[in-house]
């Protein structure tokens, strides 16, 4: 039998339910903070509260992108976008949680610093570039859940991946100069464990678009291998490396049409002040070099070159015997 609660009944309930919403942040609170004004700390969540900034980290994230985007578009003939998602800072058993199975995962290794980093690559993006290397018109039609990937397949991305390993030790070069060195690839996440389940990770993920498909490449790093670069990381500023070749070439074009002063001394000579007022036209004065002598070339009043006096077509000429590196050593 179905009963009719009233007005009354009704607010009565929503009162009731207003104060236990009230009363149970005061219990939790209470039930967190001990009499001598204690609070626990929870070691498994201490990832979530490391309030560590990585500025650096953003840049080399920048770098790598537009290179990715480059790399991929010159490999595949298709235009590719790409897009850096904000890095996260979380521990390895949570990144390997959202990993799906099977995944593209490549483990890699960062000369000189210790340990391993993650490379995953989403499947959907994997068959679409098989898709594409293969000849397929239309791309992004194979079907990606229940298999795993063949032999061809592996040894496909794996091209693409060592093609991008390049970019990613470019990124890397203003900041720390890395090596990096493929050393396997992995399907299943609980095979590429490079670090402990409560261990601190860098996650940053690269959002692919090729044509109608859309994928993330991800890169997982261990905080335990940054902690001798951390500093550096942290810095806010850094030199930018010149990655525009239209820039470099300006520049080269630039010094290439800078005037510099080119003196080639033939010798000196110390004579006093009667025996200068007493030259006439025809006197010789002796210098310290030998006809045979090597003489020093100056550019900008640095010694640059050693070499010989000459004529050449009808012109007083200077013939580069040897350079000068080092003008200390003179």
């Amino acid at each position: 039998m179905a009963q009719v609660l009233s007005q009354e009944e009704i607010d009565a309930l929503l009162g009731g339910l207003d104060d236990l919403a009230s009363e149970e942040p005061e219990e939790s609170s209470k039930a967190e903070q001990s009499p001598d004004g204690i609070q626990p700390y929870d070691f498994t969540n201490a990832a979530r509260l490391t309030r560590v900034r990585f500025p650096a980290f953003d840049v080399i994230n920048d770098y790598f992108n537009r290179g990715l985007r480059t790399t991929l578009s010159s490999i595949l003939r298709v235009v590719v976008d790409s897009t850096v998602v904000p890095t996260e800072i979380i521990t390895f058993k949570e990144f390997l949680r959202r990993v799906p199975v099977p995944s593209n995962i490549h483990v890699l290794k960062m000369e000189p610093l210790r340990g391993h980093v993650l490379m995953v690559v989403d499947s959907q993006i994997v068959f679409s570039i098989v898709e594409i290397f293969l000849g397929a018109s239309q791309f992004g039609q194979m079907r990606v859940e229940g298999r795993e990937f063949t032999s061809i397949e592996q040894r496909l991305i794996k091209k693409v991946v060592n093609a991008l390993l390049s970019d990613l030790e470019r990124a890397w070069r203003p900041i720390y100069p890395v090596t990096l060195q493929y050393v396997r690839s992995e399907i299943n996440p609980q095979f590429a464990k490079v670090a402990q389940d409560d261990d601190t990770v860098l996650v940053s993920k690269y959002q692919l678009e090729l044509e109608e498909v859309t994928g993330f490449m991800t890169l997982c790093i261990p905080l335990t291998i940054l902690q001798p670069i951390k500093n550096k990381l942290q810095t806010s500023f850094q030199g930018e490396e010149s990655t525009d070749p239209q820039w470099r070439q300006g520049i080269i074009l630039n010094l290439r049409q800078t005037e510099l002063d080119f003196v080639v001394p033939l010798g000196k000579a110390t004579i006093s002040g009667a025996e200068l007022l007493d030259l006439d036209e025809g006197d010789i004065i002796q210098l310290d070099t030998n006809v045979d002598d090597l003489l020093l070339a100056y550019v900008q009043g640095l010694p640059k070159f050693k070499g010989s006096p000459g004529i050449k077509r009808g012109h007083r000429a200077f013939k580069i015997e040897s350079l000068i590196l080092n003008p200390d050593d003179l």
